[in-house]
């Protein structure tokens, strides 16, 4: 079991930054649905467990799964389903010292356009932010459905790691630029990207992207070459040379054509893989492909997919 927390209705017109002018107040909540989640992990009882789990709006979790035994498989839910004007969601994942947990999600998520409505809303900001934070001997791993960023949208997707000791984590990112399915493009709006890792005390990645729709950055061969889709992939764990020539050489016969394109590096202790192409869900398999291979190196366990990936 562990301890959930509710913050009472009414924290959240407290928490805004409200305009003193009474005849805004009204709007600017509506114009706002903050959610937060809270989840701590612990090693209780033979198996990690969520002990503390505290939300405020739209985000929850299903009750773990063990189908790796003492590992837990942690569902997260955001009932709406993507983001809105003024929307902002903050993720905060805490691994205790020996806990092992791997977190998904059930669906891709969204961040919904914001054309059609009046120009200081075009200019609201739909925010995501993710932290993981790692104690010492323990193992996390945030490995979520892509996010699809609509045409005429104001993304902020923030993803923070802060780790300590011989913790370990693998994480991705990705990305998909309008609806390829229905024929829509990303010809206006703005991405802004970060990533940071921090290993006690200590940067090891800092990456921030900024994608404004239409721009020139899209097409040209130093930017996304026209692609629509991108994605990063980060591990705390080291492959042998010969491991990364396997890995791209495998990817390279499972998406022949030359298009997607795949990267590793190895930086500062660092696993680091790309995609850039046209297809969110060809980047999830291939990175579940890879999360596959560099699993047993990183925590001594063969890779078991959770089942929600499956449906």
């Amino acid at each position: 079991m562990y301890d959930t927390e509710s913050v009472p209705p009414g924290t959240a017109a407290s928490e805004v930054a409200l305009s003193t002018k009474p005849d805004t107040r009204a709007v600017q909540i509506a114009r706002r649905w903050p959610a937060r989640l809270h989840l701590e992990f612990a090693h209780r009882g033979g198996r990690s467990c969520v002990t503390r789990a505290r939300h405020h709006g739209p985000l929850r979790i299903q009750r773990p799964f063990y189908p790796e035994g003492d590992l837990a498989h942690v569902y997260l839910l955001h009932p709406p389903g993507g983001l809105v004007v003024g929307d902002e969601l903050q993720i905060d994942l805490c691994a205790n010292k020996g806990s092992r947990t791997l977190v998904t999600t059930p669906s891709a998520g969204k961040v919904y356009s914001l054309l059609g409505l009046k120009h200081s809303d075009q200019t609201t900001a739909q925010c995501q932010r993710v932290d993981l934070s790692l104690d010492d001997d323990s193992l996390l791993e945030w490995l979520p459905q892509e996010t699809i960023v609509f045409d005429g949208a104001n993304a902020r997707l923030t993803t923070r790691v802060e780790a300590h000791g011989s913790a370990r984590f693998c994480l991705w990112d990705i990305v998909c630029l309008g609806r390829p399915a229905s024929g829509e493009r990303f010809s206006q709006g703005q991405v802004w990207q970060t990533l940071e890792v921090t290993i006690d005390g200590q940067p090891r990645l800092i990456e921030r992207n900024r994608i404004a729709g239409g721009d020139a950055m899209m097409s040209a061969p130093w930017g996304l070459q026209g692609c629509g889709s991108f994605g990063t992939l980060v591990a705390s764990v080291e492959q042998s040379r010969d491991a990364v020539d396997d890995l791209l050489q495998m990817l390279a016969e499972r998406y022949p054509g030359g298009s997607p394109q795949w990267g590793i590096t190895q930086k500062q202790g660092l696993f680091i893989a790309r995609y850039l192409g046209q297809s969110a869900a060809q980047c999830r398999q291939g990175f579940s492909d890879i999360w596959s291979r560099i699993r047993p190196a990183l925590c001594a366990r063969e890779a078991v997919w959770p089942r929600i990936w499956n449906t």
